[in-house]
């Protein structure tokens, strides 16, 4: 049986105080709980910092740091989790919240992964959030099964992970290392996930399960979001290259392009965005595959 002192929970917060308030509750409130919560403050002007400034229970840790970005919030938490010891370390944003039995149920399969990642389902209707990624080496880019393998059993293997809620276990820390804080958002879990994949099977159940809240704003695409999510393929794709030396091909950009074309057509035609919304965000993600494509021929 794993001993709770060996868990730490980390959280990454910006600008979302009453759905932090309730992830930590509901992390506070699991039916095992973690011995630790590390609580990073990514520099929130919402009365997030007084808030945690007021808190007073002896298994929260606050951190409080300049917003550079979720990436940056994970590597400061997971890099302080393994640095005070933790065996187990699980992460999540703010947008979440697990369900009671959620990190019991993970440490379950303690024996078969040091990675393990929760189904998610949104809050507003109990629709199953579809995760089951497999990163595609050759284009940088997941292909979703649609859960397919969750419909007989109760969990499958991945080749990557996701910073909503995946528990890694700290032998897993000290072969990879941190998340690399510049992807700043968008990638960076993706990144981690490959690489924990060479060190162990990553397991995705749907035993576990945790509540993802951002169902009414998850389809409008920020034109942050745009800029990282495209520049962040290349960065991806430079850092990645070095263990799949024969893995990249032409098929890399032509998945861009049929991507940037897809969400394109997807902006124009979307009735919730105003005209110079949608100049906006084709603006930012063609300056995303600008300095990608800087970044991975080492000009920027």
């Amino acid at each position: 049986m794993i001993n709770q002192t060996f868990v730490c929970a980390i959280i990454v917060t910006y600008n979302r105080l009453e759905f932090l308030k309730e992830c930590i509750d509901s992390v506070l409130n699991q039916t095992f709980p973690p011995d630790k919560i590390i609580i990073i403050n990514n520099g929130s002007t919402d009365g997030t910092g007084e808030y945690l400034n007021n808190l007073k229970n002896d298994k929260i840790d606050v951190i409080f740091q300049e917003n550079i970005g979720g990436a940056g919030g994970f590597n400061t938490g997971i890099g302080k989790a393994y640095e005070q010891g933790y065996e187990w370390i699980w992460v999540m944003d703010d947008d979440v919240e697990p369900f009671t039995d959620c990190l019991g149920q993970l440490l379950k399969y303690s024996e078969k992964s040091k990675c393990i990642h929760p189904l998610r389902t949104f809050k507003d209707n109990n629709e199953i959030f579809k995760w089951e990624h497999y990163f595609d080496y050759r284009t940088c880019m997941p292909i979703l099964h649609d859960n397919a393998s969750l419909r007989h059993k109760d969990y499958c293997f991945v080749n990557t992970a996701c910073f909503e809620g995946m528990l890694i276990h700290r032998s897993i820390v000290k072969e990879i290392g941190l998340p690399k804080k510049e992807y700043f958002i968008a990638g960076d879990d993706t990144e981690y996930g490959v690489m924990a994949n060479f060190y162990t099977n990553i397991i995705y159940t749907k035993t576990a399960q945790m509540y993802r809240k951002r169902k009414e704003i998850s389809s409008k695409i920020r034109p942050l979001q745009a800029y990282y999510e495209y520049r962040n393929l290349f960065l991806l794709r430079k850092n990645l290259k070095p263990y799949f030396p024969g893995g990249f091909s032409s098929l890399f950009y032509k998945g861009l392009y049929k991507d940037f074309l897809k969400r394109t057509k997807t902006i124009i035609k979307g009735k919730e965005y105003s005209f110079n919304e949608k100049i906006t965000l084709i603006l930012r993600m063609s300056k995303g595959i600008k300095d990608g494509f800087k970044i991975y021929k080492n000009k920027a």
